[in-house]
């Protein structure tokens, strides 16, 4: 009975900790495969904990989009990103950059870069859709339970 009831505990915890993690492409455009369209066999998903993923897109004049693809956490780290990064993080957004500007303050916007945020499903910092579905963690977590009805 203790041993179902731990092996219970443990299989719920992995569950819960699973469905609040996200995974995300980490990637930039300087490197093959991190474009537009990530190629994700090169650039497999990393584990984000409970942050954004997010998409930065620089347009140079004259030159292709860049892309850098990072876990919001990550991109905090540098600061040139933590002062251009937008206060408004929510998932689906894609917003221009603040622009911090001693001399010229009520331009507030740097058209430049432009910060797209998501966190609804692993991988959504690309431009490909795939989701894991709460009814498959529970029909996961019933057959866990039955299982472990069986055991006893």
């Amino acid at each position: 009975m203790a041993a179902s009831a731990v092996i219970s505990l443990v299989l719920l915890t992995l569950l819960i900790n699973y469905g609040e993690a996200i995974l995300c492409h980490r990637c930039m455009s300087s490197m093959g495969g991190c474009g537009d369209n990530v190629v994700w066999r090169m650039y497999p998903w990393r584990d984000c904990g409970s942050s954004f993923c997010v998409k930065v897109i620089e347009k140079v004049p004259g030159e292709e989009p860049r892309y850098i693809r990072e876990c919001e956490h990550n991109l905090l780290k540098s600061t040139r990103h933590r002062l251009r990064m937008p206060v408004l993080r929510r998932h689906g957004y894609c917003v221009p950059a603040r622009k911090n500007d001693p001399h010229n303050p009520l331009d507030t916007t740097d058209s430049r870069f432009t910060y797209c945020f998501c966190n609804d499903w692993n991988g959504c910092n690309s431009a490909v859709a795939k989701k894991i579905s709460l009814s498959s963690m529970g029909l996961l977590s019933a057959v866990a339970i039955a299982f472990l009805r069986l055991m006893r």
